[in-house]
């Protein structure tokens, strides 16, 4: 290792810390919510079931009566939700509090404009009720999400791949109890994981360390001038 002037190099191979700058997530996040726009006026339009719809049904008979798909259902509940987002928070705060506030946020966000922007707006009705998007699925799609980006990198993949498989048996519970169409679930799903990724990306953009930004290096009393540098 070399010292020069009065800063230690890092050693060869050091890992950087993450700092995200909040552009990937931002831009990820509008382009689900982009497709989700463009989705929501096709279903205004057009509200009938669609190909989806009828392959879903295929794919998920209705059973109507299911205590199991039932008590999968409540882990789309407003306890779990704010639950969920507090201690996803908990995680993400001592290594990134911007994050932590992404995570508090983000799935309250998700399921508000679910319930109160797009399901008004589309209109569609499925058994007496609106169902653009699912907000079961939005819900722990959003909660999913927030957990993803909450744990430390290395857990990202397993917490993604359990994210998907509890968003699968919340879809596949929905559809088959007969609440939601299949093109509902998928709605909420996009609407969870493109909320909580915007909402992550604006925070840090406004609120995070800049572009660019590193870690100040470690500092120690360097030799005077006028002598050689030691050798390490």
């Amino acid at each position: 290792m070399t010292q020069t002037g009065d800063r230690v190099a890092p050693p060869a191979g050091a890992e950087r810390p993450d700092t995200p700058s909040g552009r990937g997530e931002l831009i990820a996040g509008a382009v689900l919510l982009a497709w989700l726009l463009v989705a929501s006026a096709v279903v205004h339009h057009s509200p009938a079931p669609n190909a989806l719809d009828r392959w879903g049904f295929r794919l998920f008979p209705v059973v109507r009566h299911s205590t199991w798909m039932s008590r999968v259902t409540e882990v789309g509940g407003l306890p779990v939700l704010v639950v969920g987002s507090l201690l996803a928070a908990a995680v993400a705060f001592g290594r990134d509090r911007v994050r932590a506030a992404a995570c508090l946020v983000g799935p309250a966000a998700a399921v508000l404009l679910s319930e109160w922007v797009i399901k008004p707006a589309v209109g569609r009705h499925y058994a007496g009720v609106l169902t653009f998007p699912s907000g079961h699925v939005t819900s722990v799609a959003s909660l999913g999400t927030a957990w993803v980006v909450a744990v430390p990198r290395w857990l990202r993949w397993p917490t993604a791949a359990i994210a998907a498989v509890v968003t699968f048996l919340m879809t596949m519970s929905v559809v088959s109890l007969a609440w939601h169409y299949t093109s509902d679930a998928l709605a909420g799903a996009v609407c969870g994981v493109g909320t909580v990724l915007l909402v992550d990306g604006i925070l840090h953009l406004a609120f995070g360390p800049p572009v660019g930004a590193s870690t100040p290096s470690r500092v120690r009393p360097g030799p005077p001038y006028g002598r050689a540098s030691p050798q390490e």
